[in-house]
């Protein structure tokens, strides 16, 4: 299951590379129009795949996803667009979504990513909280915060920090950035 799938970038792949037909792929985003494009898309096969709108941070689970049904959920760059006030609640669905011994895979960005340095302090909600032109928010973790976060439900099997510098050489511009990558284990004994 990938929550924030968006265009479908990921999922889409996911489906043409693996061939095994006991692969089922939930894609959930909060914004209906990606699950439009996700659902007009030639490469949308009902059989395979089942896109929907879901908020991650939600106090209902989605009905098209039985509890404890799910081995892989995937959140990437998607639980920074969160309000730290929705943390709990998101962390919480996600492990009533994963089966015991399921996993969760993180990706997002890390505090002093070229992306958070250079946001004007008008645009500051909170600290490490900014919000986008568009109007979505956006924050920079630590590796201790999401051990935090997330620890509390899930064993961490990775808790790493990605950092890259990117080079446009016809601009000549360096770009410094700083991304988390996490695997959280739900426990096998869990109930």
């Amino acid at each position: 299951m990938e929550v924030g799938c968006g265009a479908g970038n990921t999922v889409f792949p996911l489906l043409d590379d693996i061939y095994d037909p006991r692969l089922f792929v939930y894609a959930c985003d909060y914004s209906s129009t990606a699950i439009d494009v996700v659902k007009s898309s030639k490469a949308y096969d009902e059989q395979r795949c089942s896109a929907f709108v879901w908020d991650l941070s939600s106090a209902e689970l989605p009905p098209q996803v039985e509890p404890e049904s799910v081995d892989i959920l995937l959140m990437i760059f998607v639980f920074s667009a969160l309000h730290p006030d929705q943390w709990i609640q998101a962390v919480e669905n996600a492990y009533k979504i994963v089966k015991p011994g399921g996993i969760v895979l993180f990706r997002d960005y890390g505090r002093n990513d070229l992306a958070q340095l250079r946001f004007k302090k008008s645009r500051l909600l909170a600290e490490n909280l900014y919000i986008r032109g568009d109007g979505t928010r956006v924050y920079f973790f630590t590796n201790s915060e999401l051990a935090e976060i997330f620890g509390r439900r899930f064993e961490v099997e990775q808790n790493a920090i990605d950092r890259r510098l990117l080079v446009n050489r016809k601009r000549e511009l360096k770009m410094y950035r700083v991304w988390l990558q996490a695997k959280f284990r739900k426990p096998t004994n869990a109930s």
